[in-house]
């Protein structure tokens, strides 16, 4: 349960995370290596299914096997704990499981093309001064500390060491736990952001107008909302469908630039537009920031008369009526049957700072997100649409993206939690879209360049180092499998 609670999703308790290594390591070292380290993985992938089938992706067989791997390389850290770690008494040995872990997790983020899910570094968002270590590591150093004090407590629990020993041991956790912490509260207290702001709105259709356009469309298409089937109906039947939604977000843009918003932020795809209606949605954003002297970052599906028959865009709309960038979502999720954009991040000046943009999925993208910091990016809109079960992963993780590349992320999710964040991982606004029938985020976002970071500029070379060291690692386990004797072993735990 501990673990369930750690890991996924909507569910991420911080304490839980620091908790559950803990009695999962003593439970290796306790069961003979084969039946111990299979129940570990059952618990992993148990876990990993409850999660899948509470937000209905168990449908889906690509996710499914993705997260079958991820199990896998859960269960890990404690395989080379077990094999490995216990072959030895020393505090160096309480480093293989959080190397290990960390390997796990950036390797998946690298070659699994899902993003850095699975990351338990992410559970400790709301944890400011340990949050800053990834302005240097990025989130596989909060990992690391997270899995290096659960292998430190084990290390202590199983006794028979010598008092001094022990000491010795937790003495030096302790003192680079306490230069972490201290370091990141130094950064949120003399490093805060500027007090300049500029009020930003991010912002979403009623229900009403919501319903109205879903019951309109499941008439063109009573399979569902299927793409094809809505570009390929009558266009005025299409465009009818269509209006209520458009037409309420635009209402909704012209309400928060005379309440005094210079930025406004659309969720993904709650608006649908025709390809051959598109100019005239964006007229009507032009008007209002014209006349208003605002920033509006729209984001709709396009629906064309051809394949991939719709594209997942964010158009913004200067003051002066013209349109910056018009980017498609490079990461469509494995739900989502469209074409992918060219991934390359816009960025557009402003008063306020560079703007950039992504869409949704594409923020679980280090890779991504560094590209708008190499491009000078101070302040990073978001388009969102996120589903229950799933509505509050993302928002915890734009707390990390904007510590690692030291930007203000607005990210307005629509069946989500909208968010925004200053470069230091502070909330300055939050709504959640199932706790009311309008759902409106403002926020004060601090006015001010990009905060350089050493995990913006050189990526995640932590993260590589891991690799490295379980490599490492893994070598020695062999070393020993050959016959090398090792020291004694902790009292009632069988090696073989």
């Amino acid at each position: 349960m501990l673990l369930v609670l750690a890991v996924h999703s909507n569910w991420h308790v911080a304490l839980a995370a620091w908790l559950f290594p803990v009695f999962l390591l003593r439970y290796g070292r306790l069961r003979p290596a084969r039946h111990g380290l299979l129940r570990i993985g059952w618990a992993s992938a148990s876990a990993t299914l409850l999660w899948l089938v509470s937000t209905g992706m168990v449908f889906v067989p690509s996710v499914v096997g993705l997260f079958a791997v991820l199990a896998v390389l859960q269960t890990l850290p404690f395989v080379a704990d077990r094999l490995i770690a216990v072959r030895s008494r020393s505090v160096l040995t309480t480093l293989i499981f959080p190397t290990v872990l960390v390997s796990g997790e950036y390797l998946f983020a690298e070659l699994a093309d899902f993003g850095d899910y699975g990351v338990l570094g992410f559970t400790q968002h709301g944890f400011l001064p340990l949050v800053q270590l990834a302005s240097v590591t990025g989130v596989y150093g909060v990992s690391f500390v997270v899995a290096w004090t659960a292998s430190m407590a084990h290390w202590v629990w199983q006794g028979g060491l010598p008092r001094p020993r022990i000491r010795r041991g937790v003495l030096v956790w302790a003192g680079v736990l306490a230069v972490v912490l201290g370091a990141g509260g130094v950064r949120l207290l003399f490093f805060a952001p500027v007090t300049d702001t500029v009020r930003v709105a991010g912002v979403s259709a009623g229900r009403a107008a919501e319903q109205d356009t879903r019951r309109a469309l499941d008439r063109i298409d009573p399979e569902g909302w299927r793409p094809r089937s809505v570009a390929g109906a009558a266009p005025e039947r299409v465009r009818k469908a269509l209006a209520p939604v458009a037409d309420d977000l635009v209402t909704a843009t012209d309400r928060e630039a005379r309440a005094g918003a210079r930025i406004v932020v659309w969720p993904e795809t709650q608006a649908g537009v025709l390809e051959s209606d598109q100019r005239r949605l964006l007229g009507r954003v032009a008007a209002i920031a014209r006349e208003h002297r605002v920033y509006v970052n729209a984001a709709y599906g396009l629906y064309l008369r051809h394949a991939p028959y719709v594209r997942n865009v964010a158009v913004l709309v200067t003051p002066e009526g013209k349109v910056a960038w018009t980017y498609d979502k490079a990461h469509p999720t494995p739900m989502e049957t469209m074409t992918p954009g060219s991934g390359k991040v816009p960025v557009a000046d402003s008063p306020y700072g560079r703007l950039a943009t992504v869409i949704c999925y594409d923020a679980d993208y280090p890779d991504l997100m560094r590209q708008a910091a190499d491009k000078g990016a101070d302040m990073m809109l978001v388009p969102a649409n996120d589903w229950a079960g799933f509505e509050s992963l993302h928002a915890q993780r734009a707390v990390f993206r904007s510590v690692e590349y030291g930007y203000a992320i607005v990210r307005q999710s629509v069946n989500g939690v909208a968010t925004a964040v200053d470069p230091q991982g502070r909330v300055l606004g939050m709504a959640d879209y199932f706790t009311g029938d309008r759902q409106t985020l403002v926020a004060e976002v601090p006015v001010q360049r990009r905060t350089q970071t050493l995990y913006g500029e050189m990526g995640a070379v932590f993260a590589v180092l891991c690799v490295g060291g379980s490599v490492v690692v893994v070598a020695l386990g062999l070393l020993w499998r050959r016959g090398r004797r090792p020291e004694a072993s902790a009292p009632g735990v069988t090696t073989s």
